[in-house]
């Protein structure tokens, strides 16, 4: 009877009941995270490259003095976002995918509108703010008049903008990845041509205008979007009233509260830094210009590289939280403590290949990107870091899905506030030295710190010979890799790659580290079973 009143609930009519099917008494859905994490991935990176050929014809277009402009204004856009959505995204993944574990299509509409309310509000009040005082901002903030003008379009763009991402949080929470995949492809293509027109139509030479095209192109896509996407979601909840009563708004505010002051603390720091940070080299004994070359090189070239592997994981932890809150709203605790053992092993097995890569091949992959030697040498030093940073992102979405979102807030505050008071103290001292040695202490106690509390919310035992042995394949396929010599660049870079892979995983099977059910579970998620 159990079985049949959920059916009946996710009547065939309905879209959310083509995601669930019964096998063997227990309901299941039908894509892994990890076939989502990887679809999210692929398709962010082919946006991401769409992008960047639309970037070049754009910096040719504008010049130097216009991407200067656009990139001051989206600096102001990116903190706007931030206190426009105040958490309400991630509140709204969390608190959709609980209901919907719990199969009440009602809460999962209540819990939308609440966040989704939440957000109007803060979002308009952020837009009214940046609209009056646009030319404040850009006056005393950008020290650039002719950012106001480009201001005003983002403050009007920004309820749009928050409203979009708090409804993508909908699909993403009842695992409708692929839906909001294809809505995310026609909005950024569509976007990119309806700002081509724009530029070829309306704009002049002027910075100004063109960036004004840029902006108005994005708006009226943004629009589109979220046209599109509630309508869908009206379609899925169609009969469902969202549930009456303050109980939803708490749980909201428990949610979005931490959430936005996560935030705000972690912007209002980032901008600490960035003044500390040429302060602290120039003090050290530098020009200014060596300060900024040296920063805008970790910045701009080094630390770009270190994260790009890392957006399969960043999609992986953004799916982590409703998947654990949909288990964790179903009471099933051994689904829970399945799906943390495994990602946190497959994380550790990924962040080791990573680093282990990075360190072997460096000082070629700088050459070969940058035509440099400096980003190479840099890569290799920060490449142990990528261990703490990769794992990192991967414990807080899994915090977040189990509800632990202040243990989050009060974990980035602690370490927040080393990183300014270490940057406050040895940057004059050591220069650029500090910089790497604050960045690595930090956020190596955020990720023990974190994962010391998810150990301790799921009941998990640290595996710490697992974890050794797989340090120990990398530092073995690492320790391979450097056999392999050339005449040229891409003939050791490539032989390199290939010599690590090929021995990291016999390494790994050898030591028993790559168990074969680990590989049948992983093929069956990628497939997404």
């Amino acid at each position: 009877m159990g079985a049949l009143k959920i059916t009946n609930r996710f009547c065939p009519v309905h879209p959310l009941h083509k995601l669930i099917s019964k096998k063997g008494g227990v309901w299941v859905r039908k894509r892994s995270i990890f076939y989502n994490a990887l679809l999210l991935t692929g398709v962010n990176l082919l946006l991401r490259g769409v992008s960047m050929v639309f970037q070049v014809y754009l910096s040719r277009r504008i010049g130097a003095a216009g991407g200067g402009l656009l990139q001051l204004v989206l600096t102001v856009e990116t903190a706007a976002i931030t206190f426009g959505l105040s958490g309400a995204r991630v509140a709204a993944m969390y608190l959709c995918a609980e209901e919907y574990g719990r199969r009440r299509l009602d809460g999962v509409r209540s819990a939308l509108t609440h966040c989704l309310c939440f957000g109007a509000v803060c979002s308009v009040l952020t837009g009214a703010a940046l609209l009056f005082g646009n030319e404040w901002v850009a006056d005393t903030w950008l020290h650039e008049p002719l950012a106001s003008g480009c201001l005003r379009i983002t403050a009007l763009a920004l309820p749009l903008r928050c409203c979009a991402a708090i409804l993508s949080a909908y699909f993403t929470a009842c695992g409708q990845v692929r839906r909001l995949v294809r809505v995310d492809v026609i909005e950024r293509l569509a976007c990119l041509a309806l700002t081509m027109f724009l530029l070829l139509a309306f704009a002049g030479d002027s910075p100004t205008e063109t960036c004004s095209a840029v902006l108005l192109g994005s708006i009226f896509t943004e629009a589109a979007a979220c046209a599109v996407l509630g309508l869908m979601i009206c379609r899925d909840l169609r009969g469902h009233a969202p549930r009456a009563g303050l109980h939803m708004g708490q749980r909201m505010a428990k949610l979005c509260l931490p959430l936005a002051a996560s935030d705000y603390l972690r912007s209002g720091l980032r901008t600490i830094e960035q003044f500390l940070i040429p302060w602290g080299l120039i003090r050290a004994g530098g020009s200014y210009e060596a300060a900024m070359a040296e920063y805008g090189m970790f910045g701009g070239m080094v630390f770009p590289v270190l994260m790009f592997p890392a957006a399969f994981l960043y999609a992986l932890s953004d799916l982590l939280v409703p998947e654990l809150a949909r288990s964790r709203a179903e009471g099933n605790r051994v689904r829970v403590r399945h799906l943390t053992q495994k990602c946190l092993r497959m994380g550790l097995l990924f962040a080791g290949a990573v680093a282990g890569g990075l360190f072997a091949l460096a000082p070629w992959l700088g050459q070969a990107i940058y035509g440099l030697d400096t980003p190479g040498r840099l890569l290799r030093i920060l490449s142990p870091m990528v261990l703490s940073l990769y794992m990192d992102a991967i414990v807080d979405g899994m915090l977040k899905g189990l509800g632990e979102q202040v243990s989050c807030v009060r974990y980035n505050t602690i370490t927040m506030a080393m990183d300014v008071l270490l940057l406050r103290a040895l940057l004059p001292r050591f220069g650029l030295a500090a910089y790497l040695l604050s960045f690595a202490v930090t956020h190596l106690v955020n990720f023990a710190l974190s994962l010391r509390r998810l150990l301790a919310v799921t009941g998990h035992a640290p595996d710490i010979r697992y974890a050794v042995r797989a340090l120990l394949c990398t530092a073995g396929a690492a320790a391979a890799a450097f056999s392999v010599f050339g005449p040229g660049l891409w003939p050791i870079l490539l032989g390199r790659t290939a010599l690590f892979a090929v021995s990291f995983v016999g390494l790994l099977r050898l030591t028993g580290t790559l168990e074969r059910s680990d590989t049948v579970w992983l093929r069956q998620a990628l497939r997404g079973h």
